[in-house]
Protein backbone atom coordinates (compact mmCIF):
# COMPACT_ATOMS: atom_id res chain seq x y z
CA UNK A 1 0.00 0.00 0.00
CA UNK A 2 2.92 2.37 0.66
CA UNK A 3 3.60 2.65 -3.08
CA UNK A 4 0.12 4.08 -3.60
CA UNK A 5 0.38 6.67 -0.80
CA UNK A 6 2.10 10.04 -0.98
CA UNK A 7 2.32 12.21 2.14
CA UNK A 8 1.87 15.99 1.95
CA UNK A 9 2.53 18.02 5.10
CA UNK A 10 1.14 21.57 4.97
CA UNK A 11 2.96 24.35 6.77
CA UNK A 12 2.51 28.02 6.09
CA UNK A 13 6.25 28.65 6.44
CA UNK A 14 9.60 27.20 7.48
CA UNK A 15 12.60 28.79 9.13
CA UNK A 16 15.52 27.81 11.31
CA UNK A 17 14.14 29.50 14.41
CA UNK A 18 10.67 28.08 14.91
CA UNK A 19 8.56 26.79 17.78
CA UNK A 20 7.01 23.51 18.85
CA UNK A 21 4.43 23.24 16.06
CA UNK A 22 7.13 23.27 13.37
CA UNK A 23 9.26 20.80 15.34
CA UNK A 24 6.30 18.44 15.67
CA UNK A 25 5.44 18.77 11.98
CA UNK A 26 9.00 18.03 10.93
CA UNK A 27 9.05 15.00 13.24
CA UNK A 28 5.93 13.73 11.45
CA UNK A 29 7.39 14.30 8.00
CA UNK A 30 10.71 12.70 8.94
CA UNK A 31 8.82 9.70 10.34
CA UNK A 32 6.85 9.27 7.10
CA UNK A 33 10.08 9.39 5.06
CA UNK A 34 11.79 6.86 7.34
CA UNK A 35 8.79 4.51 6.94
CA UNK A 36 9.21 4.55 3.18
CA UNK A 37 6.40 6.92 2.18
CA UNK A 38 7.13 9.44 -0.52
CA UNK A 39 6.92 12.67 1.47
CA UNK A 40 6.52 16.36 0.64
CA UNK A 41 6.47 19.46 2.84
CA UNK A 42 4.47 22.27 1.24
CA UNK A 43 4.91 25.92 2.30
CA UNK A 44 2.85 28.87 1.13
CA UNK A 45 4.63 32.07 2.20
CA UNK A 46 6.94 34.17 0.06
CA UNK A 47 10.57 33.95 1.17
CA UNK A 48 13.28 34.55 -1.45
CA UNK A 49 15.84 32.75 0.76
CA UNK A 50 14.05 29.38 0.97
CA UNK A 51 16.76 27.59 -0.97
CA UNK A 52 19.37 28.40 1.68
CA UNK A 53 16.97 27.75 4.58
CA UNK A 54 16.14 24.25 3.35
CA UNK A 55 19.79 23.41 2.71
CA UNK A 56 20.65 24.45 6.27
CA UNK A 57 17.75 22.49 7.78
CA UNK A 58 18.78 19.35 5.89
CA UNK A 59 22.43 19.77 6.95
CA UNK A 60 21.30 20.19 10.58
CA UNK A 61 19.18 17.03 10.18
CA UNK A 62 16.00 18.92 10.95
CA UNK A 63 14.59 17.70 7.63
CA UNK A 64 15.23 14.21 6.25
CA UNK A 65 17.10 14.45 2.94
CA UNK A 66 14.51 12.12 1.36
CA UNK A 67 11.78 14.74 1.84
CA UNK A 68 11.01 17.14 -0.98
CA UNK A 69 10.19 20.67 0.19
CA UNK A 70 8.08 22.70 -2.21
CA UNK A 71 7.25 26.38 -1.83
CA UNK A 72 4.24 27.79 -3.66
CA UNK A 73 6.06 30.77 -5.18
CA UNK A 74 9.11 28.80 -6.26
CA UNK A 75 6.87 26.10 -7.74
CA UNK A 76 4.57 28.49 -9.62
CA UNK A 77 7.62 30.36 -10.91
CA UNK A 78 9.30 27.06 -11.84
CA UNK A 79 12.54 28.14 -10.18
CA UNK A 80 15.49 25.86 -10.95
CA UNK A 81 18.39 26.73 -8.69
CA UNK A 82 20.46 23.83 -10.03
CA UNK A 83 20.93 25.71 -13.31
CA UNK A 84 21.23 29.27 -12.01
CA UNK A 85 24.48 31.15 -11.87
CA UNK A 86 24.91 33.52 -8.97
CA UNK A 87 24.62 37.18 -9.85
CA UNK A 88 26.24 39.05 -6.98
CA UNK A 89 24.69 42.48 -6.63
CA UNK A 90 27.55 44.70 -5.50
CA UNK A 91 25.15 47.48 -4.62
CA UNK A 92 27.71 49.54 -2.68
CA UNK A 93 30.26 49.56 -5.53
CA UNK A 94 27.53 50.03 -8.12
CA UNK A 95 26.08 53.06 -6.34
CA UNK A 96 29.49 54.65 -5.86
CA UNK A 97 30.38 54.07 -9.51
CA UNK A 98 27.28 56.04 -10.44
CA UNK A 99 28.46 58.96 -8.31
CA UNK A 100 26.00 58.36 -5.47
CA UNK A 101 26.68 59.14 -1.81
CA UNK A 102 26.05 56.34 0.69
CA UNK A 103 24.90 57.10 4.24
CA UNK A 104 25.10 54.07 6.59
CA UNK A 105 21.91 53.70 8.66
CA UNK A 106 22.94 53.81 12.31
CA UNK A 107 21.32 50.97 14.27
CA UNK A 108 20.54 48.92 11.14
CA UNK A 109 23.60 46.83 10.16
CA UNK A 110 24.38 46.56 6.42
CA UNK A 111 21.79 49.23 5.55
CA UNK A 112 22.40 52.39 3.49
CA UNK A 113 20.59 55.51 2.29
CA UNK A 114 21.57 56.52 -1.26
CA UNK A 115 21.77 60.14 -2.42
CA UNK A 116 22.14 60.97 -6.10
CA UNK A 117 23.30 64.56 -6.59
CA UNK A 118 21.80 65.40 -3.20
CA UNK A 119 18.44 63.70 -3.83
CA UNK A 120 17.45 60.74 -1.61
CA UNK A 121 16.57 58.05 -4.15
CA UNK A 122 17.15 54.62 -2.61
CA UNK A 123 17.54 52.63 0.58
CA UNK A 124 19.01 49.13 0.52
CA UNK A 125 19.95 46.38 2.96
CA UNK A 126 22.44 43.53 2.69
CA UNK A 127 22.60 40.29 4.63
CA UNK A 128 25.52 39.26 6.86
CA UNK A 129 27.29 37.90 3.74
CA UNK A 130 26.93 41.25 1.95
CA UNK A 131 24.27 39.89 -0.41
CA UNK A 132 21.44 42.19 -1.41
CA UNK A 133 18.17 41.69 0.49
CA UNK A 134 16.03 44.55 -0.83
CA UNK A 135 16.06 48.00 -2.42
CA UNK A 136 13.48 50.69 -1.62
CA UNK A 137 13.00 53.36 -4.31
CA UNK A 138 11.79 56.91 -3.54
CA UNK A 139 10.42 59.72 -5.68
CA UNK A 140 11.50 63.37 -5.40
CA UNK A 141 8.92 63.95 -2.62
CA UNK A 142 10.51 61.15 -0.57
CA UNK A 143 7.56 58.81 -0.95
CA UNK A 144 8.53 55.16 -1.23
CA UNK A 145 7.25 54.05 -4.63
CA UNK A 146 8.44 50.43 -4.74
CA UNK A 147 10.49 47.73 -3.04
CA UNK A 148 12.51 45.05 -4.82
CA UNK A 149 13.16 41.79 -2.91
CA UNK A 150 16.15 39.68 -3.99
CA UNK A 151 17.06 36.05 -3.50
CA UNK A 152 20.48 34.77 -2.38
CA UNK A 153 21.49 34.37 -6.03
CA UNK A 154 20.98 38.05 -6.84
CA UNK A 155 17.68 37.68 -8.72
CA UNK A 156 14.82 40.13 -8.14
CA UNK A 157 11.88 37.90 -7.10
CA UNK A 158 9.22 40.38 -6.04
CA UNK A 159 8.51 44.06 -6.68
CA UNK A 160 5.94 45.78 -4.44
CA UNK A 161 4.40 49.05 -5.68
CA UNK A 162 3.40 51.25 -2.77
CA UNK A 163 0.39 53.26 -1.71
CA UNK A 164 1.76 56.75 -1.04
CA UNK A 165 -0.36 57.51 2.02
CA UNK A 166 -0.05 54.18 3.85
CA UNK A 167 3.40 53.18 2.59
CA UNK A 168 2.07 49.64 2.06
CA UNK A 169 1.85 47.59 -1.15
CA UNK A 170 -1.01 48.15 -3.59
CA UNK A 171 0.34 45.78 -6.22
CA UNK A 172 2.94 43.00 -6.10
CA UNK A 173 4.60 41.36 -9.09
CA UNK A 174 6.60 38.12 -8.83
CA UNK A 175 9.30 37.12 -11.31
CA UNK A 176 10.82 33.84 -12.54
CA UNK A 177 14.44 33.04 -13.41
CA UNK A 178 14.24 34.85 -16.76
CA UNK A 179 12.76 38.02 -15.27
CA UNK A 180 9.24 37.36 -16.59
CA UNK A 181 6.26 37.88 -14.30
CA UNK A 182 4.45 34.65 -13.37
CA UNK A 183 2.15 36.16 -10.73
CA UNK A 184 0.74 39.51 -9.68
CA UNK A 185 -1.54 40.58 -6.87
CA UNK A 186 -3.73 43.59 -6.24
CA UNK A 187 -3.59 44.28 -2.53
CA UNK A 188 -5.66 46.32 -0.08
CA UNK A 189 -3.04 48.53 1.63
CA UNK A 190 -5.16 48.75 4.77
CA UNK A 191 -5.33 45.04 5.61
CA UNK A 192 -2.66 43.73 3.19
CA UNK A 193 -5.11 41.19 1.77
CA UNK A 194 -5.11 40.40 -1.95
CA UNK A 195 -8.41 40.93 -3.76
CA UNK A 196 -7.25 39.88 -7.24
CA UNK A 197 -4.53 37.40 -8.16
CA UNK A 198 -3.31 37.02 -11.75
CA UNK A 199 -1.36 33.95 -12.91
CA UNK A 200 0.69 34.28 -16.09
CA UNK A 201 2.26 31.69 -18.37
CA UNK A 202 4.28 32.43 -21.52
CA UNK A 203 3.30 36.09 -21.24
CA UNK A 204 -0.40 35.12 -21.31
CA UNK A 205 -2.97 35.53 -18.54
CA UNK A 206 -3.61 31.95 -17.42
CA UNK A 207 -5.86 32.30 -14.37
CA UNK A 208 -7.59 34.99 -12.32
CA UNK A 209 -8.27 34.24 -8.65
CA UNK A 210 -10.06 36.29 -6.01
CA UNK A 211 -7.67 36.06 -3.04
CA UNK A 212 -4.64 34.34 -1.53
CA UNK A 213 -6.59 31.35 -0.21
CA UNK A 214 -7.91 30.65 -3.70
CA UNK A 215 -4.34 30.83 -4.99
CA UNK A 216 -3.09 28.43 -2.32
CA UNK A 217 -5.92 25.97 -2.91
CA UNK A 218 -5.33 26.16 -6.66
CA UNK A 219 -1.64 25.32 -6.20
CA UNK A 220 -2.37 22.56 -3.68
CA UNK A 221 -4.74 20.93 -6.19
CA UNK A 222 -2.12 21.24 -8.93
CA UNK A 223 0.60 19.62 -6.80
CA UNK A 224 -1.46 16.73 -5.41
CA UNK A 225 -3.66 15.87 -8.42
CA UNK A 226 -1.16 13.56 -10.12
CA UNK A 227 -0.83 11.17 -7.18
CA UNK A 228 -3.01 8.11 -6.67
CA UNK A 229 -3.77 8.57 -2.98
CA UNK A 230 -2.35 11.81 -1.59
CA UNK A 231 -2.58 12.02 2.19
CA UNK A 232 -2.67 15.72 3.08
CA UNK A 233 -2.05 16.83 6.66
CA UNK A 234 -2.80 20.34 7.88
CA UNK A 235 -0.66 21.23 10.89
CA UNK A 236 -0.88 25.03 10.64
CA UNK A 237 -4.23 26.68 11.24
CA UNK A 238 -3.72 29.00 8.25
CA UNK A 239 -3.77 25.86 6.08
CA UNK A 240 -7.06 24.43 7.43
CA UNK A 241 -9.18 26.45 5.01
CA UNK A 242 -7.16 25.00 2.11
CA UNK A 243 -7.92 21.46 3.22
CA UNK A 244 -11.61 22.33 3.64
CA UNK A 245 -11.77 23.91 0.18
CA UNK A 246 -9.78 21.18 -1.61
CA UNK A 247 -11.86 19.44 -4.29
CA UNK A 248 -10.38 15.97 -4.65
CA UNK A 249 -12.29 12.72 -4.43
CA UNK A 250 -9.22 10.58 -3.81
CA UNK A 251 -7.28 12.80 -1.39
CA UNK A 252 -7.18 11.78 2.28
CA UNK A 253 -7.56 14.86 4.49
CA UNK A 254 -6.03 14.77 7.96
CA UNK A 255 -6.41 17.65 10.42
CA UNK A 256 -3.83 17.79 13.22
CA UNK A 257 -4.43 20.00 16.30
CA UNK A 258 -1.32 21.22 18.13
CA UNK A 259 -2.78 23.72 20.59
CA UNK A 260 -5.58 24.09 23.10
CA UNK A 261 -8.83 24.52 21.15
CA UNK A 262 -10.12 27.05 23.71
CA UNK A 263 -8.96 30.64 24.19
CA UNK A 264 -8.36 32.40 27.52
CA UNK A 265 -12.10 33.03 27.93
CA UNK A 266 -12.88 29.33 27.59
CA UNK A 267 -14.44 29.84 24.16
CA UNK A 268 -13.46 28.03 20.98
CA UNK A 269 -10.38 29.79 19.59
CA UNK A 270 -11.09 31.72 16.38
CA UNK A 271 -8.15 30.04 14.61
CA UNK A 272 -9.52 26.57 15.36
CA UNK A 273 -13.26 27.23 14.91
CA UNK A 274 -13.45 26.69 11.10
CA UNK A 275 -12.05 23.18 11.44
CA UNK A 276 -13.95 22.20 14.60
CA UNK A 277 -17.20 23.34 13.03
CA UNK A 278 -16.48 21.15 10.00
CA UNK A 279 -14.83 18.08 11.51
CA UNK A 280 -16.91 15.81 9.28
CA UNK A 281 -15.07 17.25 6.25
CA UNK A 282 -11.84 15.53 7.31
CA UNK A 283 -11.10 11.83 6.91
CA UNK A 284 -9.21 11.98 10.21
CA UNK A 285 -8.98 14.65 12.92
CA UNK A 286 -6.18 14.27 15.46
CA UNK A 287 -5.87 15.71 18.96
CA UNK A 288 -2.68 15.27 20.95
CA UNK A 289 -4.21 13.83 24.12
CA UNK A 290 -7.19 11.66 25.08
CA UNK A 291 -8.30 14.36 27.49
CA UNK A 292 -8.52 16.94 24.70
CA UNK A 293 -10.34 14.47 22.43
CA UNK A 294 -12.92 13.92 25.16
CA UNK A 295 -13.27 17.66 25.80
CA UNK A 296 -13.88 18.31 22.09
CA UNK A 297 -16.49 15.56 21.92
CA UNK A 298 -18.22 16.92 25.03
CA UNK A 299 -18.72 20.17 23.13
CA UNK A 300 -19.14 19.02 19.52
CA UNK A 301 -20.49 15.49 19.93
CA UNK A 302 -18.89 12.09 19.37
CA UNK A 303 -16.92 11.93 16.14
CA UNK A 304 -15.87 8.66 14.53
CA UNK A 305 -12.98 10.37 12.74
CA UNK A 306 -11.56 12.07 15.87
CA UNK A 307 -8.56 10.29 17.42
CA UNK A 308 -5.73 11.02 19.87
CA UNK A 309 -2.16 10.70 18.66
CA UNK A 310 0.50 12.19 20.97
CA UNK A 311 3.99 13.45 20.24
CA UNK A 312 7.05 11.29 20.80
CA UNK A 313 10.65 11.75 21.85
CA UNK A 314 13.30 10.94 19.25
CA UNK A 315 16.41 10.98 21.45
CA UNK A 316 17.26 10.10 25.03
CA UNK A 317 20.14 10.98 27.34
CA UNK A 318 22.42 8.15 28.35
CA UNK A 319 22.72 7.38 32.03
CA UNK A 320 26.32 8.61 32.15
CA UNK A 321 24.86 12.12 32.06
CA UNK A 322 23.69 11.61 35.64
CA UNK A 323 27.08 12.05 37.18
CA UNK A 324 26.33 14.82 39.73
CA UNK A 325 29.27 16.81 38.38
CA UNK A 326 27.47 17.15 35.04
CA UNK A 327 24.20 18.20 36.62
CA UNK A 328 24.91 21.81 37.48
CA UNK A 329 23.00 24.08 39.86
CA UNK A 330 21.02 25.34 36.89
CA UNK A 331 17.32 25.40 36.04
CA UNK A 332 16.36 25.98 32.42
CA UNK A 333 13.41 27.24 30.44
CA UNK A 334 13.50 26.32 26.73
CA UNK A 335 10.56 27.87 24.93
CA UNK A 336 9.29 30.66 22.73
CA UNK A 337 9.34 34.01 24.53
CA UNK A 338 5.63 34.82 24.43
CA UNK A 339 3.11 36.11 26.98
CA UNK A 340 1.30 32.76 26.79
CA UNK A 341 4.36 31.06 28.33
CA UNK A 342 4.27 33.24 31.49
CA UNK A 343 8.06 33.26 31.87
CA UNK A 344 7.61 36.31 34.06
CA UNK A 345 6.08 34.00 36.71
CA UNK A 346 9.23 31.88 36.66
CA UNK A 347 11.43 34.95 37.00
CA UNK A 348 9.44 36.25 39.98
CA UNK A 349 9.51 32.81 41.61
CA UNK A 350 13.26 32.66 41.13
CA UNK A 351 13.64 35.82 43.19
CA UNK A 352 12.44 33.75 46.19
CA UNK A 353 14.74 30.88 45.18
CA UNK A 354 17.99 32.82 45.41
CA UNK A 355 17.05 34.08 48.85
CA UNK A 356 17.48 30.44 49.95
CA UNK A 357 19.94 29.18 47.32
CA UNK A 358 22.15 32.18 46.43
CA UNK A 359 24.24 30.30 43.84
CA UNK A 360 21.21 28.97 41.92
CA UNK A 361 21.08 29.88 38.23
CA UNK A 362 18.24 30.11 35.72
CA UNK A 363 18.85 30.06 31.96
CA UNK A 364 16.18 31.18 29.49
CA UNK A 365 16.67 29.63 26.05
CA UNK A 366 14.51 30.80 23.15
CA UNK A 367 13.36 33.77 21.12
CA UNK A 368 10.22 35.84 20.69
CA UNK A 369 8.38 39.12 21.15
CA UNK A 370 8.65 39.07 24.94
CA UNK A 371 12.46 38.98 25.07
CA UNK A 372 12.82 42.72 25.67
CA UNK A 373 10.22 42.68 28.49
CA UNK A 374 11.86 39.66 30.15
CA UNK A 375 15.28 41.29 30.12
CA UNK A 376 13.78 44.45 31.59
CA UNK A 377 12.09 42.46 34.38
CA UNK A 378 15.34 40.66 35.20
CA UNK A 379 17.14 43.99 35.51
CA UNK A 380 14.39 45.69 37.52
CA UNK A 381 14.37 42.80 40.03
CA UNK A 382 18.19 42.85 40.31
CA UNK A 383 18.45 39.25 39.08
CA UNK A 384 21.06 39.67 36.35
CA UNK A 385 23.66 37.70 38.34
CA UNK A 386 21.37 34.67 38.57
CA UNK A 387 19.18 34.74 35.46
CA UNK A 388 20.57 34.81 31.92
CA UNK A 389 18.78 35.08 28.58
CA UNK A 390 20.76 32.70 26.40
CA UNK A 391 19.09 33.02 22.98
CA UNK A 392 17.79 30.41 20.57
CA UNK A 393 19.40 26.96 20.41
CA UNK A 394 19.24 24.38 17.65
CA UNK A 395 20.26 21.70 20.19
CA UNK A 396 17.93 21.89 23.23
CA UNK A 397 19.34 18.57 24.49
CA UNK A 398 22.53 20.37 25.52
CA UNK A 399 21.00 22.77 28.10
CA UNK A 400 18.56 20.10 29.30
CA UNK A 401 21.28 17.52 29.88
CA UNK A 402 23.43 19.82 32.00
CA UNK A 403 20.52 21.31 33.96
CA UNK A 404 19.18 19.94 37.23
CA UNK A 405 15.57 20.54 36.15
CA UNK A 406 13.39 22.64 33.86
CA UNK A 407 10.34 24.84 34.47
CA UNK A 408 7.10 25.47 32.55
CA UNK A 409 4.40 27.99 33.45
CA UNK A 410 2.22 28.19 30.31
CA UNK A 411 -1.38 29.36 30.37
CA UNK A 412 -2.35 26.65 27.92
CA UNK A 413 -0.78 24.25 25.42
CA UNK A 414 -1.69 21.40 23.09
CA UNK A 415 0.96 18.99 24.35
CA UNK A 416 4.27 20.88 24.55
CA UNK A 417 7.28 19.21 22.99
CA UNK A 418 9.46 20.91 25.59
CA UNK A 419 8.09 18.49 28.22
CA UNK A 420 9.21 15.56 26.07
CA UNK A 421 12.59 17.13 25.36
CA UNK A 422 13.20 17.93 29.02
CA UNK A 423 12.20 14.54 30.41
CA UNK A 424 13.90 12.51 27.67
CA UNK A 425 17.13 14.37 28.44
CA UNK A 426 16.98 13.62 32.15
CA UNK A 427 15.80 17.05 33.26
CA UNK A 428 12.66 16.59 35.43
CA UNK A 429 10.14 19.35 34.96
CA UNK A 430 8.24 21.58 37.36
CA UNK A 431 5.03 22.63 35.63
CA UNK A 432 1.85 24.51 36.30
CA UNK A 433 -1.24 22.32 36.02
CA UNK A 434 -2.67 23.44 32.68
CA UNK A 435 -4.39 21.82 29.72
CA UNK A 436 -2.92 19.92 27.96
CA UNK A 437 0.20 17.83 28.60
CA UNK A 438 1.58 17.85 32.15
CA UNK A 439 -0.85 15.23 33.48
CA UNK A 440 -0.12 12.90 30.54
CA UNK A 441 3.61 12.79 31.22
CA UNK A 442 4.51 13.95 34.71
CA UNK A 443 3.94 11.60 37.65
CA UNK A 444 3.81 14.14 40.45
CA UNK A 445 6.70 13.71 42.88
CA UNK A 446 8.17 10.83 40.86
CA UNK A 447 9.63 12.27 37.66
CA UNK A 448 8.71 15.91 38.15
CA UNK A 449 6.23 18.20 39.87
CA UNK A 450 2.80 19.51 38.90
CA UNK A 451 1.78 22.55 40.94
CA UNK A 452 -1.41 24.64 41.10
CA UNK A 453 -1.87 27.02 38.20
CA UNK A 454 -0.58 30.57 38.82
CA UNK A 455 0.87 29.66 42.26
CA UNK A 456 4.20 31.49 42.08
CA UNK A 457 5.03 30.68 45.70
CA UNK A 458 4.54 26.94 45.11
CA UNK A 459 6.68 27.26 41.99
CA UNK A 460 9.47 28.81 44.05
CA UNK A 461 9.18 26.15 46.79
CA UNK A 462 9.55 23.27 44.34
CA UNK A 463 12.56 24.91 42.68
CA UNK A 464 14.15 25.37 46.09
CA UNK A 465 13.47 21.70 46.90
CA UNK A 466 15.17 20.59 43.68
CA UNK A 467 18.26 22.70 44.34
CA UNK A 468 18.48 21.55 47.98
CA UNK A 469 17.88 17.88 47.11
CA UNK A 470 20.15 17.45 44.15
CA UNK A 471 20.49 13.66 44.41
CA UNK A 472 16.72 13.23 44.51
CA UNK A 473 16.33 15.57 41.54
CA UNK A 474 18.82 13.45 39.58
CA UNK A 475 16.83 10.30 40.44
CA UNK A 476 13.72 12.05 39.15
CA UNK A 477 15.57 12.71 35.90
CA UNK A 478 16.29 9.00 35.46
CA UNK A 479 12.62 8.17 36.06
CA UNK A 480 11.63 10.86 33.57
CA UNK A 481 13.68 9.20 30.83
CA UNK A 482 12.16 5.83 31.67
CA UNK A 483 8.60 7.20 31.49
CA UNK A 484 9.04 8.79 28.07
CA UNK A 485 11.14 5.94 26.69
CA UNK A 486 8.52 3.32 27.56
CA UNK A 487 5.37 5.24 26.65
CA UNK A 488 6.24 7.83 24.00
CA UNK A 489 9.02 6.36 21.86
CA UNK A 490 9.33 6.64 18.10
CA UNK A 491 8.40 3.01 17.44
CA UNK A 492 5.00 3.51 19.09
CA UNK A 493 4.60 6.85 17.34
CA UNK A 494 5.34 5.36 13.91
CA UNK A 495 3.00 2.43 14.53
CA UNK A 496 0.14 4.79 15.45
CA UNK A 497 0.72 6.86 12.31
CA UNK A 498 0.76 3.78 10.08
CA UNK A 499 -2.58 2.67 11.53
CA UNK A 500 -4.13 6.12 11.00
CA UNK A 501 -2.84 6.51 7.44
CA UNK A 502 -3.60 3.03 6.15
CA UNK A 503 -7.07 2.87 7.72
CA UNK A 504 -7.96 6.25 6.19
CA UNK A 505 -6.63 5.29 2.74
CA UNK A 506 -8.52 1.96 2.78
CA UNK A 507 -11.78 3.76 3.56
CA UNK A 508 -11.09 6.29 0.82
CA UNK A 509 -10.39 3.48 -1.67
CA UNK A 510 -13.65 1.73 -0.78
CA UNK A 511 -15.70 4.90 -1.06
CA UNK A 512 -14.03 5.84 -4.35
CA UNK A 513 -14.66 2.40 -5.88
CA UNK A 514 -18.31 2.39 -4.79
CA UNK A 515 -19.06 5.68 -6.56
Amino acid sequence: MKDQITMFCLLNSLDLQRGGLTKASLMQANTFASLGYKTFILTFNFNPRYNTIIEQMVSLRKIDSRIQVLNMYQSLGEFDYSTLSKQPMMEIEKSKANGAVLDPHIGQPHSYRVYENGLYTKYFRLDENERLLFIDHFNDQRYRVKREDYDEYGYARKVSFMDYERNKPRQMVFYNDTGEAFLSKWVNPQNRLAFRVNLFQNRQLKEILSNDNELKTYWLEQVTSNYEYPVIISDARACDILLLNLKSEHAVKIWRLHSNHLDMRGEVASTVAPALNNLQAFDVALALTKQQKEDIEDQFGTKDNLKALPHAADQFAEYNWFNPVKKENIAVVVTRFAALKRIDHIIMAFKHVIARVPDAKLELWGYGDEEKNLKSLIRSENLTANIKVMGFTQEPAVPYQRSLFSVMASKTEGFPLSIFESMSNGSPIISYNFKYGPNDLIDNGENGWIIPNEDIQALAEKMIWMFENKKEAIKMGKKAIKKVKENFNMDLYAKQWIEVIEEAVKKKMQNYLQQ
